[in-house]
């Protein structure tokens, strides 16, 4: 595995993290648990979660997974989306939901809108922020995060003052390393332009879809900040792109000859494309895949460690995929 380091200091960050946002939501306890199994026996050290993810119990998972082990992981928790009231019928029938998802994928996307309905957004006030850091550290059984992002955040949230100072006292007191700040790429570019002292990390989607927005990344990473890209393959949709723009790249005589003939489809092309685009030459230190299929995983991890393409290649793919 490959590692990066914090710039507030702590144990190594792995560039591949593990997304929680399936976990005891779409994925049931034991899948959940065997990808957690999986990520850790793999040397990854980056674990992304949520108050809202798994209607609030993500986090409790993962603290029960990384309890005698905590010091050696770095966790990244969010608030500003409170998740369902707990206990509620719609909570009693996560299974029976997974169950119709897996017989008809196609009924996906209802299912998320479903639990998206379901999660109350747009709660950033510093009451929220307080209680939800009491929360995730209760349930994380830690005693405080390498990260707390403000989680699909609106623009407007870089003005509010008050909340920002709530975030550095929390750094000040030792509860949050390192303070930040999730949303669409308008929100993220801002942050970029206004630069808050106190937000150091920024997470945001990457894939081949935008991969123009990567153009912005790289000030901002020589200026301070730890960015990381979540969404890396764009869901179904984004796969059967990547798989399209992979093949006109093949064929493309705008490419060099040798680049070209490492573009034969095989299981590990994507991701060594799609991981290696995002990760190399664009100040994008991390990126978090939700990977709860463990043969997924494995392919992730040798992507970033066992890549075919040179440094030079890379960007020679990113430039033709950013057209």
């Amino acid at each position: 595995m490959r590692y990066v380091s914090l710039p507030c200091g702590g144990p190594q960050v792995s560039v591949l993290g593990l997304g929680c946002a399936a976990m005891l939501g779409r994925s049931g306890r034991q899948e959940s648990l065997a990808a957690l199994s999986a990520a850790y026996d793999a040397g990854i050290t980056f674990y992304d979660t949520a108050r809202s993810y798994g209607y609030g119990e993500s986090e409790v998972l993962l603290g029960e997974f990384f309890a005698g082990r905590r010091d050696s992981v770095v966790l990244c928790t969010k608030f500003g989306i409170l998740p369902a009231p707990p206990g509620g019928w719609k909570q009693k029938l996560k299974p029976l939901a997974r169950s119709v998802v897996r017989l008809f994928p196609g009924l996906r996307s209802a299912v998320r809108k479903q639990a998206a309905d379901q999660m109350v957004q747009g709660q950033f006030s510093v009451e929220v922020l307080r209680a939800s850091v009491e929360t995730s550290l209760r349930s994380l059984k830690t005693d405080y995060v390498d990260m707390l992002l403000m989680h699909a955040a609106p623009i407007s949230v870089l003005q509010q003052d008050d909340l920002l100072d709530e975030m550095g006292r929390l750094v000040e007191q030792g509860k949050v390393r390192m303070a930040g700040i999730s949303g669409e790429h308008n929100v993220i570019a801002g942050t970029f332009t206004q630069r808050p002292s106190v937000l150091t990390t920024a997470q945001f989607a990457v894939n081949i879809s935008n991969l123009k927005f990567t153009r912005h990344t790289l000030p901002a990473a020589e200026a301070g900040m730890f960015l990381v890209a979540n969404h890396p393959f764009g869901g179904p949709m984004g796969v059967d792109q990547c798989r399209r723009r992979i093949e006109e790249m093949r064929v493309s005589e705008e490419l060099p000859i040798t680049l070209r003939e490492k573009l034969t489809a095989d299981a590990q092309l994507m991701p060594e494309v799609v991981l290696n685009v995002i990760l190399s030459g664009t100040g994008i230190s991390a990126v978090i895949p939700a990977m709860m299929q463990t043969s997924h995983l494995a392919g992730n991890v040798r992507a970033v460690e066992e890549c075919r393409f040179s440094a030079e290649e890379i960007a020679l793919l990113r430039h033709a995929l950013e057209r």
